[in-house]
């Protein structure tokens, strides 16, 4: 039924959501919000099936956004040795390598 069609999608969410408030350590951070859109993904294509539709248009929305959360990865990855070289560093609450001018 569509009344339980989002519960798929609300443990990844919170875990990307809850990880992305507390993580201290800057080389998981990145990796943190990795869930949140693929509970998207999982909530386009449940719906998508819920809605009766024999077309697979839940399916088609997710590849986009499965495209921009792996470049979101890369691009989170790629930050993290950078910024270990400069500030010799991966906690967060100890870098202030951006407010430096």
């Amino acid at each position: 039924t569509l009344e339980r069609a989002p519960i798929p999608g609300a443990f990844p969410s919170r875990t990307g959501t809850y990880g992305s408030m507390t993580s201290r350590n800057m080389a998981r951070a990145p990796m943190r919000p990795e869930p949140i859109p693929n509970a998207v993904n999982v909530n386009l294509a449940t719906f998508g099936n819920c809605a009766g539709a024999r077309q697979m248009e839940g399916e088609v929305l997710a590849i986009p956004i499965t495209a921009i959360a792996s470049a979101e990865a890369a691009t989170g990855s790629a930050i993290v040795p950078a910024t270990y070289r400069s500030a010799r560093s991966i906690r967060t609450d100890q870098s202030n390598l951006l407010k430096r001018r």
